[in-house]
């Protein structure tokens, strides 16, 4: 008997689904892999028909790579009861400069844009929660970005 719970796959599905967008999308990140499009696309899948399709350990690094932060692995992490944090040395961070902090402003606002729009009809379906959980992960990546330029000097 599995004793992981159907939210817990669809969480590692939209995790996986964050790290395909942020790692620019499916078709291009396919050439990098073992597995097709359709293959990529199932792994990302909520619907009932692909549930049981999720990522393999190592497609799911060579993702979260790709992505630039560890979105799957950190959300099995989680799931294990885990927290993860870069290995000193290892963090390679950019020069902090004023285009860092412009790019956390516009995340930001992007994740409230969509908080906004999301509750302007008194209700935040499916495809608002997705686009909210996007955004967010956008303005959560430009911040580690910038822990990352702090970390790395």
């Amino acid at each position: 008997m599995r004793t992981i719970l159907e939210a817990d796959v669809l969480s590692l599905k939209g995790a996986t689904e964050a790290s395909f967008v942020l790692g620019k999308g499916l078709t291009s990140f396919a050439s990098f892999t073992r597995v097709g499009v359709s293959t990529l696309s199932k792994y990302a899948s909520g619907s009932e028909e692909f549930r049981d399709n999720v990522i393999p350990v190592d497609i799911a690094v060579e993702a979260d790579r790709r992505a630039g932060s560890p979105i799957i692995i950190g959300e099995a992490a989680r799931q294990l009861g885990y927290g993860l944090t870069p290995l000193a040395g290892q963090v390679q961070g950019k020069p902090l400069t004023e285009a860092a902090a412009l790019k956390v402003m516009h995340e930001a606002n992007d994740v409230s844009r969509a908080i906004v729009a999301a509750i302007a009809d008194g209700r935040i379906d499916a495809l608002d929660r997705k686009k909210i959980a996007h955004e967010a992960r956008e303005a959560i990546r430009s911040l580690q970005e910038v822990l990352a330029s702090l970390e790395g000097e």
